[in-house]
């Protein structure tokens, strides 16, 4: 095979290796992919069948002026916001056209300059931690190419043109140049300065999928929540201490919704208090009471500005210069997070409901709002509800919506003109909003004001980290309505209907611990930054205080308080919830150590030189002058026989019968069997014996010489 036939094979199959993530994070569809790399692979078949025929400069110079109207409908079709798309396209298309013109030595570098812009594309655009197997693929798959081009560099000098039958043995080489090449950036990519925000943005790169989430917008209709029951993506991490709800019973609001537009809800766009500015050294006070409990939340991107609270929130203390409170209470951030958000919060024992006092003139007020209430539902209203106060009233009609309509996901997506009365008089049955919305709308039918909240509601225990998860199936719908001079919490929907906890089993387990990956991932790697990086070296700072401590065997006494790194302004480092999580991570680099440990000791046991008369021979040599006989490198076996046996007499037979198995295995090629062996290696142990006792007595006659100091 020729050199240059060789080297379209090598860059063809590292062209099918480069863009194969781009699709899963949608940086390029996946008819765009199956197409690079169905000509990529017809490319490897005219390689290897030596097909020499390639295009030339002016075919080259065509394709490009063909391309330029196709580029200009891609950047269209995509807009600004998604500029990488047809970049990625145009690299794909200048990669597979220098590829199939493939003439001179230069043009193969053209194209390796090509396939790193994918790869670089591929690595920037790749959130999950499946991207590290791409990473140590293409590395080896690179360091191979490239030894490869070098062997055959070298064969060019010396005038091959055509590769010789031996196989290259480098194949331990890049196995270990690759893994030490990881394991170098694992601290390189803690110690090196980064920014603090996604390298590029695009659609599907937020590490979340591609199933319905539950983005609390401005808006909802009433099948939101209804399709994502299935999604069993993680929302929130949450570490709870003190008192507090149990986790079955855990209710996070993130969106409260007043303005009912026949199939769906808005929020009416006032706001309670403005935005909220922190207290010093505290957070943002959400309401008076004394603290029972606290949560520590680690918030998922789920692409909305809802920050996500318990419902018995007293204080957030968050890194946000202000936060936004809606007229529900519901607390919002000035923009989507795209990275892990990380919070604490102080709880009280009962719900902290903030919010608006309603508005005295009912027409003005839209907790009163009374669009879509019609006669009929003002009737069943008063046949709900009966006579008594407004709490009474109202808990008679959660009562008998909980008991006599019955929960169904079946009309998700098939809500007609007016969804609430085919609820309310026809079908009788519906998910969480459903019944939600009607609650609300026969509460303003009482003259009660309500709204409408959606959050999360349940938790689930986690085995392999420490507290609760929450999952996007745990979105869930219910209504706050304002009785007794205060806003009070009701949920109409039935047991049935509540969010359901993944039972316990294998699969939890393993889906548990995929979730728990990912989230390092995300934590360590994604969301790592400047203040996690500040910590690091604080953790060495401490490690080598304790260190030079106990090389000094000093008391260890009480640790003086040291100074706040930067990261710890307003904000503990034991706050946040990752560095709990590093203990199973450090557990198994421990254990992937002692295992790559021990494949060396095995690999290096393997490897030893067998035993042989040959190396009882050196070995001879090397013992020599340290009992004071010294052995000239130009000096011959039989001569170095003679004169050891002169100068160890007691030896001398041993000597001899040693240098004689070497002579015959090294020169006549007769090698000893196993008595040979066995009656060598007895030899060999009597010279070695005889020669440490000289050494020995040749270094006490030296002390004795030299005299005590």
């Amino acid at each position: 095979m020729s050199f240059a036939r060789e080297k379209r094979l090598l860059l063809g199959l590292l062209a099918l290796l480069v863009p194969l993530p781009l699709p899963f994070n949608e940086a390029i569809t996946w008819p765009v992919l199956l197409l690079f790399e169905a000509a990529v692979a017809l490319f490897l078949r005219r390689a290897w069948l030596g097909q020499e025929r390639w295009l030339p400069n002016w075919a080259l110079n065509l394709l490009g002026l063909a391309y330029l109207p196709l580029l200009a409908l891609d950047i269209l079709a995509t807009g600004r916001a998604q500029a990488l798309r047809p970049v990625l396209h145009l690299a794909l298309f200048g990669i597979l056209a220098k590829l199939f013109s493939l003439r001179r030595e230069r043009d193969k570098w053209h194209v390796a300059i090509g396939l790193f812009f994918v790869f670089l594309a591929s690595m920037a655009t790749s959130v999950h931690p499946a991207v590290v197997l791409y990473l140590g693929l293409f590395l080896a798959a690179v360091l191979g190419v490239l030894v490869r081009f070098a062997y055959l560099h070298l064969l060019a000098s010396f005038g091959h043109r055509e590769l010789p039958g031996v196989r290259l043995p480098v194949t331990r080489f890049l196995a270990a140049a690759a893994a030490a090449t990881l394991l170098l950036a694992a601290p390189l990519f803690a110690l090196l300065p980064r920014v603090r925000s996604p390298l590029v943005f695009g659609p599907g790169l937020a590490g979340q999928g591609t199933e319905p989430v539950a983005g609390f917008s401005d808006e909802t209709g009433l099948d939101g929540i209804g399709a994502i029951r299935g999604n069993r993506q993680v929302a929130l991490r949450i570490e709870l201490s003190g008192r507090h709800p149990p986790p079955r019973l855990l209710r996070l609001k993130a969106a409260t919704y007043e303005v009912w537009e026949g199939r769906s809800w808005r929020r009416s766009g006032r706001a309670a208090r403005g935005s909220l500015l922190p207290e010093p050294f505290t957070g943002f006070r959400m309401g008076p009471g004394e603290m029972a409990g606290e949560a520590r939340i680690a918030l998922e991107p789920i692409g909305s500005t809802s920050l996500v609270l318990p419902v018995e929130s007293l204080l957030v203390d968050i890194e946000m210069p202000l936060l936004d409170l809606d007229a529900g209470g519901a607390v919002r951030l000035r923009s989507a997070p795209t990275r892990l958000l990380e919070y604490r919060v102080e709880l009280a024992e009962r719900p902290v409901l903030a919010g608006d006092r309603p508005l005295e003139d009912a027409a003005a007020e839209p907790a009163l709002d009374a669009s879509g209430i019609g006669e009929e539902i003002r009737a069943l209203a008063r046949a709900f509800a009966g006579e008594g106060s407004a709490a009474e009233r109202a808990a008679r009609i959660e009562r008998r919506l909980r008991s006599e309509f019955r929960y169904s996901d079946e009309f998700v997506g098939r809500g007609g003109a007016d969804p609430i009365h085919d609820f309310l008089f026809r079908n009788r049955a519906g998910h969480c909003e459903y019944f939600a919305s009607a609650m609300v709308l026969l509460l303003r039918a009482e003259g009660i004001p309500a709204r409408l909240v959606t959050g999360f509601l349940g938790a689930e225990s986690s085995y392999w980290e420490e507290g609760l998860i929450v999952r996007q199936g745990n979105a869930h719908a219910w209504v706050e309505g304002y009785v007794e001079g205060g806003w009070a919490l009701f949920d109409p929907t039935p047991e049935a209907g509540l969010p359901e906890l993944s039972p316990a089993g294998l699969a939890l387990l393993l889906r548990q611990a995929y979730d728990s990956l990912v989230f390092l991932w995300d934590r360590h790697v994604l969301s790592f930054d400047f203040y996690d990086q500040v910590r690091v070296f604080s953790d060495l700072r401490d490690f080598w205080s304790r260190l030079l401590a106990q090389l000094r065997e000093r008391e260890r006494a009480a640790p003086a308080p040291a100074e706040a790194p930067v990261e710890e302004v307003g904000r503990a480092p034991e706050e946040r919830m990752g560095p709990r999580l590093w203990r199973p991570t450090v557990a198994v680099l421990w254990a992937l150590a002692a295992l790559a440990g021990g494949a060396l000791a095995w690999r290096s046991w393997r490897r030893r030189p067998a035993w042989s008369a040959t190396l009882s021979y050196r070995r001879l040599r090397q013992r020599l002058p340290a009992a004071g006989f010294a052995v000239p490198d130009a000096m011959a076996p039989l001569a170095l026989a003679a004169a050891a046996g002169r100068r160890f007499p007691e030896i001398h037979a041993e000597i001899e019968r040693l240098v004689g198995r070497y002579v015959e295995e090294a020169f006549a090629g007769r090698l000893p069997g196993p008595d040979g062996l066995a009656a060598a290696r007895l030899e060999r142990a009597a010279v070695e014996r005889a020669l440490r006792r000289h050494g020995s007595a040749r270094g006490r006659r030296a002390r004795r010489r030299r005299g005590p100091r």
